[in-house]
């Protein structure tokens, strides 16, 4: 009881000193401008970019990006992401199917400047290779295809600042996954 007390005491303390940490610093009113770096990492559902990717197949992305220029009221920027999705598929007694894809592509988007304290609002593109491995079971045997393909995509996001450096973001679109939440760290 006593080491519970002392890690919910410790907990408190920390959350409380953050807290003030973050209060000093003021959230960025355009958190993405020129020079700025963001990285995100987000999970949702799944595109199934090889085959045919029947049922729900969960899926992950992690994307950083620069702002590179300024472009009327917003930035463009440069970076790269990594995607994962997999799905399987049971169509009866004697056949099984999984796709499990992996993405990696440049990532380029538009992030409109709204002068609102911690909104980021963007859309861009993905533009790389994919690889699939693709297994499959029926009655003879086991077999196994690793298709490579061009990766394309499109998306628009959001994320919101709580502090300067930490938020939530949100994406839907056709890219790793059809959308995606996760959290956002501005890196300077």
């Amino acid at each position: 009881m006593k080491i519970l007390r002392t890690i919910i005491i410790t907990a408190g303390l920390s959350i409380l000193t953050m807290a003030q940490a973050f209060a000093q610093k003021p959230v960025p009113v355009d958190p993405m401008s020129k020079g700025s770096w963001l990285l995100n990492f987000g999970f949702g559902p799944g595109v199934p970019v090889f085959g045919n990717g029947t049922g729900f197949g969960p899926g992950m992305k992690v994307a950083f990006e620069a702002g590179m220029w300024e472009l009327g009221p917003g930035v463009l920027t440069l970076g790269g992401e990594a995607g994962f999705s997999f799905f399987a598929h049971k169509y009866g007694q004697d056949w099984r199917e999984s796709w499990v894809n992996m993405m990696f592509g440049a990532r380029s988007a538009y992030h409109y400047g709204w002068q609102v304290r911690g909104l980021d609002t963007y859309g861009g593109v993905p533009l790389g290779i994919g690889f699939c491995g693709n297994t499959y079971d029926d009655q003879p045997g086991h077999k196994n295809a690793f298709p490579v393909y061009p990766y394309v995509g499109f998306f628009v996001g959001a994320s919101y600042f709580f502090s300067p450096n930490i938020g939530a973001n949100a994406e839907v679109g056709y890219n790793s996954t059809y959308a995606n939440i996760g959290l956002v760290f501005r890196l300077n």
